[in-house]
């Protein structure tokens, strides 16, 4: 096996040790060394290949917390309806199926509430009068349907089946075609069973959301896998040297069958990971079904939905009697305080709770006076920076006050709660990491953060949120030889320049797998 020397460059290794380094060693999938040139030469012998980073600046490979690897994949390739209203959305979608075959099943993504604020399927059904359509609301927490579409579903079955769900009807009665927090559906699983479950579906999106990753400087993904194929599809790709970026695949978790067959998958450990198990706690801000302590704004009895302390607690006994790390998608803040107070209880009864680190996903909302009981706890906060990129939308949902202090990423570092960075990118419009740390860098307001502590979240932060940390996260002798190659030093620039660096080259386990 040979060794490379990767020299000439400027390398912000995040180890406390040795900050910086000018070269690196790697052998096979780590590295040997790291440190200046000379030493670098020395470490590697003359039979070892050498590579000019041109003088270029060298981090940690990103590692993305939270995403939706084939879903994006499918997003990838899909009409994506970002910022449209109703009647742009409508005319989007005929110039791309202008003559659709009767009974195919359209399907598009990322329309908004904010920007179409009263979706009806009579606007669907004059341009799709014979195929059902199902378009994924901003986040994925709703969905807008037509006529059509809505035949397939049995209303009142879906309502029992999801109850604290919500079919929006007219003054009469008559469904509209928006549907909240209801995912388990007929006609959605008819599209998105398919992506998870038949591999002529599934692979060429799951290659083509790691194409993407790889063009981001991503060298590892902790991904809402949720069932057994996934897993199989991960480690074909690594069986055939098509996989790019290291995977942690989560676990759904309110599906008994999906936690049995996870189980049973054939991981890799140092390529594909049993991850987390995955609950949802609340909803969003978008479709105002985030758990919140003060209603929304405009709407006084709605202060969104979520579980109660009493609905968490068996969930995080459960954990902690079997050991098992949870992954909670939690928004609002009233969430998050019942979540707190749940795992005050279990931490009682089990001492060894803290060390499971139990994940908030998402995070967006926390009352001050409960970030201690985060650090406390052995909390971590995995949150989505991207999720800042509509703060007017934020404002108008939850007024001026609390979205000053939402996402508030610099009172819990300060706190010294556990903060790692990611995309839940399709629920979030990029997964591009310099584009989040440009934004939380520089955005207005009392929880700014630094361009290195954002940086350390997307590496040293995921690495530990996945417990990961002795291999990951950092560039040292022993670790793997995952990094990402940039044109700029982001530690360097203005922190209004980031978000233009490009990544020129993504290395993972010491082998190229993109190049600009």
């Amino acid at each position: 096996m040979q060794n490379t020397v990767w020299t000439n460059a400027r390398i912000h290794t995040l180890d406390p040790l040795l900050p910086e380094a000018f070269a690196m060693v790697s052998r096979g999938q780590k590295l040997l060394y790291v440190g200046d040139e000379s030493g670098a030469v020395d470490k590697a012998g003359p039979a070892a290949l050498r590579i000019d980073l041109g003088g270029l600046t060298v981090v940690p490979g990103f590692n993305d917390n939270h995403l939706h690897a084939v879903i994006f994949g499918d997003q990838l390739g899909s009409v994506t309806l970002e910022g449209l209203n109703a009647e742009a959305i409508v005319a989007k979608l005929s110039a791309a199926y202008p003559s659709p075959v009767p009974g195919e099943l359209i399907v598009a993504y990322n329309w908004d509430l904010p920007a179409c604020p009263h979706p009806h399927k009579s606007l669907l059904d004059h341009a799709f009068p014979n195929n059902p359509v199902l378009l994924a609301q901003f986040g994925g927490h709703g969905q807008w349907l037509n006529s059509a579409g809505l035949a397939e579903i049995d209303l009142e079955d879906l309502q029992k089946r999801n109850p604290t769900g919500e079919i929006e009807r007219d003054a009469s009665g008559e469904p509209t075609g928006l549907i909240r927090e209801m995912f388990d559906n007929p006609l959605g699983n008819r599209h998105f069973d398919d992506l998870f479950r038949k591999a002529s579906v599934r692979e060429p999106r799951v290659l083509r959301a790691l194409a993407e990753f790889a063009r981001l400087g991503i060298t590892s993904i902790q991904d809402n896998s949720w069932y057994l194929p996934m897993v199989r599809q991960f480690t074909k790709l690594r069986r055939e040297g098509r996989l790019t970026a290291r995977v942690s695949c989560w676990t759904y978790a309110t599906k008994p069958e999906a936690r049995i067959l996870m189980a049973l998958g054939n991981y890799d450990f140092h390529w594909v990971r049993q991850g987390p198990w995955k609950y949802f706690l609340d909803g969003t801000f978008s479709t105002r079904t985030a758990a919140l302590h003060e209603p929304y704004e405009g709407q006084p009895d709605n202060r969104g939905q979520g579980h109660s302390k009493e609905e968490i607690v068996p969930i995080l006994r459960f954990l902690a009697k079997t050991g098992r790390q949870g992954a909670f998608h939690a928004i609002g803040d009233r969430v998050i305080s019942n979540f707190i107070e749940a795992a005050k209880e279990v931490q009682e009864e089990f001492p060894h709770f803290r060390t499971l680190r139990m994940r908030l996903e998402h995070a967006q909302l926390i009352r001050p006076e409960d970030i201690a009981s985060l650090r406390a706890l052995g909390i971590l906060i995995c949150a989505q920076p991207s999720a800042l990129s509509t703060p007017e939308k934020d404002l108008a949902l939850v007024g001026k006050e609390r979205a000053l202090g939402a996402y508030p990423y610099r009172s819990l570092l300060d706190a010294g709660v556990d903060l790692s960075f990611g995309s839940d990118i399709p629920g979030e419009p990029s997964c591009n990491p310099l584009e989040a740390i440009a934004r939380v860098s520089t955005r207005p307001g009392p929880e700014r953060i630094t361009p290195r502590e954002a940086l350390e979240a997307y590496t040293v932060g995921s690495a530990w949120a996945e417990k990961e940390e002795d291999w990951k996260g950092r560039l040292k002798a022993g670790m793997y030889a995952d990094f990402a190659v940039l044109d700029h030093d982001l530690l360097a620039l203005d922190p209004t320049a980031i978000a233009a660096i490009k990544v020129v080259r993504t290395v993972v386990g010491g082998k190229t797998v993109y190049l600009a």
